[in-house]
């Protein structure tokens, strides 16, 4: 991947529910990548449960795999798992998610619990749904990604292995066309809807509108 980035740092979160603001995470994945001349590779990882102080619902259990008994058994303090996050991430580390606009409120948050309640992010970011979305019409989840370049991705909704496939994903997108820097700092949206928030970032954060066709949006207002 013909990026400026020394480091990039690949993450996914599972969570109780779809707002950053009244949900809570349950497990944070995250893949670290190294710059090695012209390719990037894994240098560190981390899966970790998150101790919850109630118990998640069956649509959740049903969702993820993730259990009440695993989350008690195994899960870990949300700081420390934050703490351990945040290690991973250098001031010039790429942030990438797949639906980054989702997990990003939910890296603020933890930003702003335990750094500083006005935290924003100071790093670049790249939506890797938003480069698919660009080249392939109509789904555009990740299980439809990784089975449209034939990724194995076994233990999808769990969080380093989705992260995993993320980066497998955004590698078969550069080795198809690499121009993955004309999505740095970008967030595609439905124009159907409002524009996605840009509150997390303190970047100059672009937003363009993306149908549903692959009708290369994003790359045509580079």
């Amino acid at each position: 991947m013909n990026l400026k980035y020394q480091s990039i740092l690949i993450f996914d979160f599972e969570t109780t529910g779809l707002s950053a603001a009244n949900d809570r995470i349950i497990e944070v994945g995250a893949v670290k990548l190294k710059k090695a001349g012209d390719r990037y590779e894994v240098v560190e990882s981390m899966n970790e449960l998150i101790k919850q102080p109630e118990p998640i619902s069956a649509f959740i259990t049903n969702l993820t795999g993730i259990t009440n008994e695993m989350l008690k058994k195994d899960g870990i303090d949300e700081e420390i798992a934050f703490q351990m996050l945040n290690n991973l991430i250098d001031e010039d580390t790429l942030l990438v998610a797949y639906n980054l606009a989702f997990d990003i409120g939910f890296l603020l948050k933890l930003f702003q619990k335990y750094v500083e309640k006005n935290y924003a992010i100071k790093n670049d970011i790249l939506d890797c749904m938003a480069v698919y979305k660009d080249r392939y019409p109509y789904p555009h989840k990740l299980m439809n990604a990784v089975e449209t370049f034939g990724i194995v991705n076994e233990n999808a909704h769990r969080a380093s292995d989705d992260a995993l496939a993320t980066f497998k994903v955004l590698q078969a997108l550069d080795q198809q066309q690499p121009n993955l820097e004309v999505y740095v700092n970008v967030l595609g949206y439905n124009p159907k809807y409002p524009k996605p928030d840009i509150y997390f970032s303190k970047k100059s954060i672009k937003r363009v509108g993306q149908g549903m066709n692959g009708q290369r949006e994003i790359e045509k207002s580079a």
